[in-house]
């Protein structure tokens, strides 16, 4: 057996073991240490790394942030966003001062909270519906995921983004939409979910389009920093943003349906 392999054998058996038996607050701080561990690889993309001020403050920060929707509570996580900028610029404040790269840090600070800690943290609240609704969107980016590769590889011709994933194909991306699709009806028709198999369809498709972009936006900051992973925390897989990309933009989009469908 493959290094990959195993590495994914007992990654998903943790996650589905904390997922299921855990209960929610054993799952919201497995949410939290992955926050904490995907804002500190995006913080250390590339040759630049966090200055002084930031260190490990702004990666433990960031599972506190994902740790704050667990009880609930809409307003929470915003709150903690900005107590961590106000400790963040007084750390500047007592120390550096002002030098010219303090915005451009702070920018990259600002962004991992978002789209790391604060997209990721939805996770927390999602599992509130039964652990189920937590699977559905995994579910629905793991079959698009093997769709595009497949298809992608056996007839994928046209392009979908060259300058930034050169082996992502048009053909394989509307695979991956059709896959997903199907994924939401099926799960939906079969597992214990807040919605209907026609919304399941709907929401398949709807999440799909995001994970793609998901996926190609981490490619796009990976070039940049001229990377080929995020990290090696997973032997044969790369860091944590490199398994959970396509699916960070698809928690906050998917946590807003389920409480609107709640307020129906």
């Amino acid at each position: 057996m493959s290094t990959r392999v195993k590495t994914a054998a007992v990654a998903g058996t943790l996650f589905l073991a904390v997922l299921f038996v855990g209960g929610a607050l054993l799952f919201g701080l497995m949410v939290a240490v992955a926050a904490a561990v995907g804002v500190h690889e995006a913080l250390h993309l590339g040759e630049d790394r966090p200055g002084p001020v930031e260190g490990r403050f702004a990666a433990v920060w960031g599972g506190v942030m994902a740790l704050g929707f667990l009880p609930g509570v809409g307003a929470l996580p915003g709150a903690l966003l900005a107590v961590g900028t106000v400790i963040y610029f007084a750390g500047w404040i007592r120390g550096p001062g002002p030098v010219p790269e303090m915005p451009v840090r702070w920018g990259q600070v600002a962004a991992a909270w978002v789209l790391v800690a604060l997209f990721l943290g939805h996770a927390v609240w999602i599992r509130r519906h039964g652990p189920f609704a937590v699977l559905f969107p995994m579910l629905v980016v793991w079959a698009g995921d093997i769709a595009a590769y497949y298809v992608g590889s056996a007839i994928g011709k046209r392009k979908l983004a060259p300058g930034v994933s050169p082996n992502k194909s048009v053909e394989g991306a509307l695979a991956s939409v059709a896959a997903a699709a199907g994924m939401g009806v099926a799960a939906s028709a079969v597992l214990p979910l807040p919605h209907s198999v026609l919304a399941g369809g709907v929401l398949g498709l709807v999440l799909n389009v995001l994970a793609q972009y998901g996926d190609l936006i981490e490619s796009l900051l990976k070039r940049c920093a001229g990377c080929k992973d995020s990290g090696t925390i997973f032997p044969g897989h790369g860091g944590l943003l490199d398994r959970i990309d396509a699916l960070l933009p698809v928690l906050p989009v998917y946590a807003g349906y389920l409480a609107w469908v709640a307020r129906c």
